[in-house]
């Protein structure tokens, strides 16, 4: 888990329309945190120890609605060439949109 989320969080960093979201921060850290987002919305850990995600990208420039539908793009690619099971794989993409309206913002022009 921990090489497919190193993995997923480089491809976005080096992707053209996500990359400006990660110039200059730690990915390991920031993989580390969606480690345990993952544990803690699969019942794996204490709720307290972990951001939710509205919360953890309140920093970040707005993430609009093509640059989520982008994450999930690299998320599936990245699930898939892991060799992640597809129904593994529909599994955690149901679980990333249901946090989509905590993350998207509105347009801000």
């Amino acid at each position: 888990m921990r090489a497919l989320l190193a993995r997923f969080y480089r491809r976005q960093a080096d992707d053209v329309l996500l990359g400006f979201f990660f110039a200059g921060r730690d990915l390991d850290a920031i993989a580390a945190g969606q480690l345990a987002f993952l544990r803690w919305a699969t019942g794996d850990v204490d709720a307290l120890s972990v951001r939710h995600p509205k919360d953890a990208h309140t920093a970040l420039p707005p993430i609009l609605r093509g640059h989520f539908d982008r994450r999930l793009v690299l998320l599936r690619e990245t699930l898939e060439a892991g060799g992640v099971a597809a129904e593994d794989i529909e599994v955690w993409l149901r679980l990333e949109r249901a946090m989509r309206r905590h993350v998207v913002r509105s347009h801000p022009f």
